[in-house]
């Protein structure tokens, strides 16, 4: 895969999955800005992805090999299921699924989140944050 900067645009939302992998997309996308003349911005692998490659039993520079060599997120995606179990995928899934970051400390969250009102019923799952984040850092509209 070619490599891309992320400070033209975010990555893919965590929600989207490939190979029935949920934030799979998204860790590509960073993996490829990581590449040489790639530009992470300020994202980078450790936090979620990272959580996902250690839960999944892969190591960040195994799967950033990977993605280099693959031809499109397919071929990633098969690779990622050669390398784990079916049990740590469902286990993945359901974890990052009800995911809220900083232990559900409203606080702590706002520190990460400055934009979140503290009076907001907003979502504080970390598949709802995310996306919000993205769309803020570039200024886009709904």
């Amino acid at each position: 895969m070619t490599p891309v900067s992320l400070t033209e645009r975010p990555p893919r939302s965590p929600r989207k999955s490939a190979g029935g992998i949920t934030f799979l997309p998204r860790t590509i996308d960073k993996a490829r800005a990581s590449l040489p003349g790639g530009t992470l911005g300020d994202y980078k692998l450790t936090g979620l992805s990272g959580r996902m490659l250690d839960l999944l039993g892969i190591s960040e520079d195994r799967f950033v090999s990977a993605v280099e060599a693959a031809a499109d997120d397919d071929a990633v995606a098969a690779w990622v299921k050669e390398q784990t179990t079916p049990e740590k995928i469902n286990e993945w899934n359901a974890f990052v699924a009800g995911f809220i970051p900083r232990g559900g400390d409203r606080a702590l969250i706002q520190e990460a989140f400055p934009w979140l009102a503290p009076d907001t019923q907003q979502s504080l799952l970390a598949l709802d944050l995310l996306p919000e984040d993205d769309r803020r850092a570039f200024h886009r509209p709904d």
